[in-house]
């Protein structure tokens, strides 16, 4: 992982093993959200997406339930990132935006066999 933040380190997690809490209306939002930190992101990136997951209070408490579940096994496996740089942050917000766009598409597909 690219971010400091444990609750950030959790949501490629919690996208994975909690999808269902997601709406397309929330993937949709999340990777309008992601797309412009994907390539420079600013100073404040880890804070918007911070923002999102507060403004839905569902995610955020399965957020904290990883993040205290693992007991940070999880997140202390990673190192954390060099505060400068950047690079390894862009590639957090790249794979989320791209895991996102996945699940995307699966819930379409699904919909569409419906």
């Amino acid at each position: 992982m690219m971010t400091t933040d444990p609750l950030l380190q959790a949501f490629p997690i919690l996208l994975e093993t909690r999808s269902e809490l997601f709406s397309p209306a929330d993937l949709q939002d999340l990777l309008q959200t992601l797309t412009p930190l994907e390539n420079n992101p600013p100073e404040n990136a880890e804070q918007i997406l911070r923002e999102w997951c507060k403004a839905r209070k569902a995610i955020r408490d399965a957020l904290r339930d990883i993040v205290m579940k693992s007991d940070r096994a999880e997140v202390k496996k990673v190192k954390p990132s060099e505060p400068n740089d950047s690079k390894r942050t862009t590639n957090f917000f790249q794979e989320l935006s791209q895991q996102v766009k996945d699940k995307l598409e699966k819930q379409n597909q699904s919909q569409n066999k419906q």
